[in-house]
């Protein structure tokens, strides 16, 4: 993903350069929040399974934060924590005494960890996908501001496609803001009046005279 400095504006005219420039950039942070606040939830959600640390390293793992806004995200995750609110991971039962020269009960303990250990797994994918309906979301309503923005200089779609492109969305991510952009838009377009005046008729003539044609006039000689 390009960072804001580095979008073009090569399509859009230089009397809009610093507004669009401000959209991409209020863009750019609407994507980052979305992207701390789930994390934060995240990180708060798995707190009785994994550290802190260890939660937000899996958040990255399941959630495809771009590269240039990690750290950013990382930072703004962490000082977002109510740390004195998160509670503490559930260790697991040890084996203690005589017990831990039985077999059985080593190899119970083992699969109990193993079982715990895909149940976390499959809960981060879960919340992985919350997370990317969450940053398409906010995909769909930066794709709108930029397309009310330049209402009357390009078409929605076009403005969408622009989004998109700067932002480098994947095919996938970008079918679904583009469609989702679409129905959103289209109650107003398919029920607003027409933009163009008709185009204007043109005058009949009257008929010419008959004479003008060769046809013999009134009184002739046949």
């Amino acid at each position: 993903m390009t960072v804001p400095s580095q979008m073009s504006l090569r399509r859009v005219p230089d009397a809009m350069h610093l507004r669009v420039s401000v959209a991409h950039a209020a863009a750019w942070d609407a994507l980052i929040d979305t992207y701390t606040r789930q994390a934060v939830q995240f990180v708060t959600e798995f707190a009785a399974r994994l550290p802190a640390l260890a939660g937000l390293q899996l958040f990255f793992q399941v959630t495809p934060v771009p590269a240039a806004m990690q750290e950013v995200v990382r930072a703004r995750a962490l000082t977002g924590l109510e740390l004195e609110k998160l509670p503490e991971p559930v260790e697991p039962p040890v084996l203690t005494g005589w017990h831990r020269l039985r077999l059985d009960l080593q190899l119970e303990h083992q699969r109990y960890r193993k079982r715990q250990l895909e149940r976390t797994q499959e809960l981060a994918r879960l919340a992985g996908a919350r997370a990317a309906e969450a940053v398409v979301a906010t995909h769909v309503e930066n794709a709108l501001e930029l397309g009310w923005l330049l209402k009357g200089i390009m078409p929605v779609g076009s403005a969408a496609e622009h989004y998109i492109l700067q932002f480098g969305l994947a095919a996938g991510v970008a079918q679904m803001v583009s469609q989702r952009v679409a129905a959103k838009v289209a109650a107003d377009e398919l029920t607003a009046p027409f933009e163009e005046a008709l185009p204007p008729m043109p005058v009949e003539q009257p008929l010419a005279d008959a004479g003008a044609f060769g046809a013999p006039a009134a009184g002739g000689v046949s």
